[in-house]
């Protein structure tokens, strides 16, 4: 399960987000930028999810330093 500063950080990273981008799939679920912000700040299984898929982008992302 993420932190509760990982919550923080990836809710910062979606807040800045353009809301074109924020789509994503998830079980056949198509949520937008405002829905997938209400999940994370729920901390609520979707919101795990999001975070954790943003987690793992971020770490690969500083891998390839």
């Amino acid at each position: 399960m993420a932190t509760k500063e990982e919550f923080e950080l990836i809710e910062k990273r979606m807040e800045a987000w353009n809301e074109k981008i924020g789509r994503t799939r998830m079980d056949g679920i198509v949520l937008n930028k405002e829905e997938m912000l209400k999940h994370i700040k729920a901390k609520d299984e979707v919101g795990e999810e999001i975070t954790e898929v943003q987690l793992y982008y971020l770490r690969k992302l500083k891998e390839r330093r």
